[in-house]
């Protein structure tokens, strides 16, 4: 296996005369989004650097020597056992790459579970490791700060109150901006598109159920049957719904039939989806921060079993389930981790946000306070200098 996969990769590439070597692992959509911008920075200071590692088709464009595409591997971790032997032989390459071609450097980003077990394996050969977009451990699972420490060299966070935590667990870190920033300076506003979604009327609503399969076929006959409460009382509100990519666009419009609400699938175009809406419906995530970025109202609902619920909650850190209560450190949003389908709750406090002027102002100058901490383009760039710093063992 060792000859076998260091014959493949040279193969593949041809050698460059200066410059590191660098192993970098994304598994989420948004991972390999900040992982090609991470490598664009450092490529911009250092244009020998060879990246090789794990991630998808952005970081590929970037210049990534790929071991294995992740484009099947984005699975919630309660979905991953029919997964394992194909998520094992990845691991095992990537321990043959490390022995056969000591990198200079590991740099992770997010995705917790399969990159702490890459974490391991390179600490173990003495090759140092860097965490960017760090695990959230200050709201689950803190007892694995300690096995963290022992596994990474430096933790690069993006939410300011992360340093904290990690400083008073002995762990040297950075706190470098969150990288979702660069990515929606970049962005253009399609105002055409804003305008078209506008044109439906008063009081438009998005519901935003999330990329994933499980996340969509869990959140949005919760959402959509808020719709159909939302109507009732707001009869004259139109809702749209978010969908993220085509693979998850024939469970929608199932769900949507099926529910028999009214409302526009839109593909693409989050950025103008947002902008354009008076309020958006969502699950908890990332998406929360860029939905405060346009300062829209929300309201946040995350679905899990009872079994789920029984057995996290002991372990839950932080009273908040969104980012955007968490940097506010105060429920400015309606939030609820639900164990059944109280789409109830969501209706009542969406109209309750679409009504009262007096809260959803307070609401508005809330989230203008969170897009003042973090909202600032740069991470990617902040991010890069630490990875060459520990690249050239500074």
């Amino acid at each position: 296996m060792k000859d076998k996969l260091t014959k493949q990769i040279s193969e593949s590439t041809p050698p460059k005369a200066e410059g590191g070597k660098i192993f970098i692992s994304a598994g989420e959509p948004s991972g390999d989004i900040h992982g090609s911008n991470l490598m664009l920075e450092v490529l911009k200071r250092e244009p020998g650097v060879e990246f090789y590692g794990l991630g998808r088709h952005r970081m590929v464009e970037a210049g990534l020597r790929c071991l294995h595409p992740m484009d099947n591997h984005s699975v919630m971790w309660a979905h991953i056992l029919g997964r394992i032997p194909t998520l094992w032989q990845i691991y095992q390459d990537c321990k043959e790459f490390f022995k056969a071609q000591r990198p200079s450097s590991v740099v992770l980003i997010d995705y917790a579970g399969f990159n702490f077990y890459l974490a391991q394996a390179a600490s173990r050969l003495d090759i140092p490791v860097l965490y960017y977009i760090s695990p959230q451990l200050w709201a689950h699972g803190a007892w694995r700060v300690k096995k963290l420490k022992r596994m990474v060299k430096k933790v690069l966070v993006i939410y300011p109150f992360e340093e904290d935590f990690y400083s008073r667990a002995g762990i040297p870190v950075r706190y470098v901006g969150h990288p979702l920033f660069d990515e929606l300076a970049k962005r253009t506003i399609n105002t055409e598109m804003v305008h078209h979604l506008k044109e439906k009327g008063k009081n438009l609503i998005s519901l935003l159920p999330g990329s994933r399969e499980q996340e969509v076929a869990k959140l949005l006959p919760i959402f959509l049957k808020a719709a159909q409460a939302i109507q009732k009382k707001l009869p004259q509100s139109h809702f749209t719904i978010s969908c993220p990519h085509v693979k998850v666009m024939p469970m929608m419009e199932s769900q949507l039939r099926q529910s028999g609400v009214s409302a526009e699938i839109v593909l693409g175009h989050l950025s103008e989806l947002i902008e354009a809406s008076d309020l958006c419906i969502t699950g908890s995530g990332t998406v929360t921060l860029e939905i405060a970025a346009h300062l829209r109202p929300m309201v946040i609902a995350y679905r899990i079993t009872p079994f789920a619920y029984f057995v996290a909650r002991p372990y839950m850190e932080t009273p908040y389930l969104s980012l955007v209560n968490k940097m506010a450190e105060s429920h400015l949003v309606p939030e609820r981790l639900m164990y059944r389908d109280d789409y109830q709750w969501i209706a009542d406090r969406a109209v309750e946000l679409i009504l009262d002027k007096d809260r959803r102002d307070f609401v508005v100058r809330g989230l203008e306070k969170v897009k003042g901490q973090i909202g600032i383009p740069g991470a990617s760039a902040r991010a890069a200098q630490e990875v060459l710093k520990m690249m050239k063992g500074k």
